[in-house]
């Protein structure tokens, strides 16, 4: 039985899924998605609707739902301890967790078969597929469903053929980047909405000669189609942003000291000698695609060469040694970039390793942040291999946590425990691993040490700390922006990719697309 209270706004939500039964939650990052999907869901078991719910969800969120269900119901409960942080979670003849080893996942697999509730990644599609159909599932729920968002990932193929009588699509950015991410999750949740690929196709994209989007078309008759089978609350509509702290969201721009600037100028040039072999070439390369994952035709040499310069120029901006980091790993084979490795051998004025602009920037604005005893703050990177600097530079402000994509699950969750009730621990440093799903109320404070290029992951990484349960009355977002760099059109780009997301979703908005060659080619020219 539901025993939690839910928000007036989030009972249309629960109505909604007992009415449907196949159903895209899109309430806004915050709102509560957990909690009022488990009183529809305890609904349904009490009037004997569903035996059992497989929870599907990224690895690091696997004990946050269990700890939700022993909150937020009647279940019997029992405590695990993970890294050293004591976890409240329901008996696993309630709720099964799939984690661990092989033959520890075999053994919670057979313990499943009776449970209410299973909880799974999504690897389990890959790694335990016989074990995950044989269970007597009339429910499923995807959180983060845009994790099958790309309709030729191994992953989603596979989801796709889960479709038991009630489906539950959660997630606050069904559209991230491309309204083609929300027809692969329609097509899960209820194919009759959307219909056909080709049909979709015609009725909502524009293409250009080559074949690439030029923009998007009848988005507002896309948001009408998607609301037969979607509810959508913002955090921005009157009737949420009550119940949710108000955020306040800055730029502080970063500016390059001399030698840097030059450093990074001559990959610019780099950058447009690669933009003019693509054009010879006859290619038209999807920018926009490639970082939604999309795999494009083309001319892959030339393309190459431009993200791996598109790609150096953003590791130079965050600290210098990140772009020395890839040339020593592609010498040892371990990953890296050959361009980089080629460019940091061909010049002698490389700037001092140990100096970083935007670093220097995040030290002082740690410490003013910081400065009030108690505060917390949050602070994300696209890149793993920053977070020991920014670890190194920040250890003199507390305690810190780092969260990253090779944690396992156990790991993930003991480091969040932590962050969320160790007093002394006042900073989560984290990739874009932590974007997701996790929730921050603990956090007043928020800072983007770069931006990533998807409108989706900013959003999710932006509201992490802006939740329901937060104590604070107002949480501050900062983004660090080098000046007249490569950042400040990441910025510009993904400001129109949230108009675009919400003409999809909220039916207000544009459909124009501006990430692409010929824009990239206008800021190259402006920044030299």
């Amino acid at each position: 039985m539901f025993t939690g209270e839910l928000f007036p706004y989030q009972y249309e939500a629960v109505d909604r899924i007992l009415t449907d039964r196949r159903i895209l939650v899109a309430y806004s990052m915050g709102t509560g998605k957990t909690v009022l999907t488990l009183a529809a869901l305890e609904d349904l078991f009490g009037q004997g609707d569903i035996r059992c719910c497989v929870i599907m969800v990224p690895s690091s969120l696997k004990w946050q739902w269990a700890q939700a269900i022993a909150k937020f119901t009647d279940a019997p409960t029992r405590t695990v301890t993970l890294r050293g942080m004591e976890l409240t979670v329901p008996v696993e003849d309630v709720c099964a967790v799939i984690n661990g080893t092989p033959k520890q996942r075999r053994q919670q697999w057979e313990k499943a078969q009776h449970a209410d509730y299973v909880i799974v990644s999504y690897g389990a599609v890959l790694h335990d597929w016989k074990e995950l159909c044989a269970l007597p599932a009339d429910a499923l729920v995807l959180d983060e469903a845009t994790a099958i968002k790309n309709f030729s990932a191994q992953t989603t193929k596979r989801v796709k053929k889960l479709r038991p009588p009630v489906r539950i699509a959660l997630t606050g950015t069904p559209v991230e980047n491309r309204p083609e991410e929300v027809f692969s999750i329609m097509e899960w949740v209820n194919t009759k909405i959307l219909g056909r690929w080709d049909l979709f196709e015609k009725s909502y994209i524009n293409r250009n000669f080559f074949g690439g989007v030029q923009s998007y078309k009848n988005l507002g008759l896309l948001n009408q189609n998607l609301n037969r089978a979607m509810i959508r609350k913002s955090r921005l509509d009157p009737e949420v942003a009550k119940y949710l702290p108000d955020v306040t969201e800055t730029t502080r721009p970063v500016q390059l000291d001399k030698t840097t600037r030059s450093i990074y100028k001559a990959i610019l040039a780099d950058l447009q000698a690669a933009m003019d072999e693509l054009a010879e070439a006859g290619g038209d390369f999807d920018i926009a695609a490639y970082y939604a994952g999309v795999k494009t035709d083309g001319a892959y040499a030339a393309q190459g060469k431009l993200m791996a310069r598109l790609q150096a120029a953003r590791l130079l901006l965050d600290h210098p040694q990140l772009l020395m980091d890839s040339a020593v790993a592609y010498h040892e084979g371990t990953g890296g970039s050959r361009y980089a490795a080629d460019f940091v051998a061909s010049r002698y004025d490389l700037p001092d390793l140990h100096h970083s602009p935007k670093l220097t920037a995040l030290d002082e604005l740690v410490g003013t942040m910081l400065a009030e005893p108690a505060t917390k703050a949050a602070i994300f990177t696209d890149y793993r291999k920053m977070l020991p600097y920014l670890s190194e530079r920040l250890e003199k402000h507390g305690e810190m946590v780092l969260f990253h994509g090779q944690l396992n699950s156990d790991e993930k969750a003991g480091a969040l425990a932590r962050f969320k009730t160790d007093p002394e621990c006042r900073l989560f440093i984290s990739t874009n691993a932590g974007g997701y799903g996790l929730d921050l109320p603990e956090a007043q404070y928020l800072v983007n040490y770069d931006l990533p290029y998807s409108n989706g992951v900013l959003a999710q990484r932006n509201t992490r700390h802006v939740r329901a349960s937060s104590k604070f009355d107002r949480v501050h977002v900062t983004n660090l922006v080098v000046e007249e760099s490569i950042e400040e059109r990441v910025q510009a780009t993904l400001r129109l990719r949230q108009r675009l997301s919400q003409a999809v979703i909220d039916g207000t908005g544009t459909g124009a697309l501006e990430m692409d060659i010929e824009s990239l080619a206008e800021h190259i020219e402006n920044a030299g």
